[in-house]
């Protein structure tokens, strides 16, 4: 099986295969879901023994991650101040959600995440591919389809696996 690493090519097969995507979503909207999580979940085993997610960390310089009230605690304690003064310095607020600022990442130290023991709960599961309800994310795979390896691979391997296209 080839996985695909180059992020220069998938970055250019997503804006060739935009469209595709977005047909291949409203074509899972009609499967069985715990199926498709049946399947996803295999393939997300198979794709992620032969990525390193370090050598890669595009996801560190492309988004910014959610922080929970645990998060923020753990980071503000890391930096020696207050989960406020660390809210004001280094987040934005949306909707009540708070981010990460930078881009990329101030924890990201070249391609390697200075804090990884302790990085937020949403780095720790990204790319949520083993999760289960993956239909209910689609509109999020496809967004990180141009920016993770796992996601690319895993979409194109499941048009593969239900024969679409």
């Amino acid at each position: 099986m080839y996985i695909e690493t180059n992020l220069s090519k998938i970055k250019q097969f997503a804006a060739i295969r935009k469209n595709e995507n977005i047909r291949f979503r409203t074509f899972l909207k009609g499967e069985d879901g715990k199926e498709i999580d049946s399947i996803v979940h295999r393939m997300h085993k198979e794709i992620t023994a032969q990525i390193d997610c370090a050598a890669c960390a595009n996801c560190c310089c492309c988004l910014v991650p959610n922080l929970s009230k645990a998060d923020l605690n753990m980071l503000s304690g890391m930096e020696n101040i207050s989960p406020e003064e660390f809210q004001a310095a280094y987040c934005e607020t949306d909707y009540g959600d708070i981010y990460l600022k930078d881009i990329p990442c101030r924890y990201l130290d070249g391609k390697k995440c200075s804090i990884s023991e302790n990085r937020p709960e949403q780095c720790q599961t990204f790319p949520n591919t083993n999760k289960p309800g993956f239909i209910s994310r689609l509109w999020s795979m496809i967004s990180y389809y141009e920016i993770c390896p796992i996601v690319f691979n895993l979409m194109e391997m499941l048009k593969k696996e239900l024969k679409f296209r």
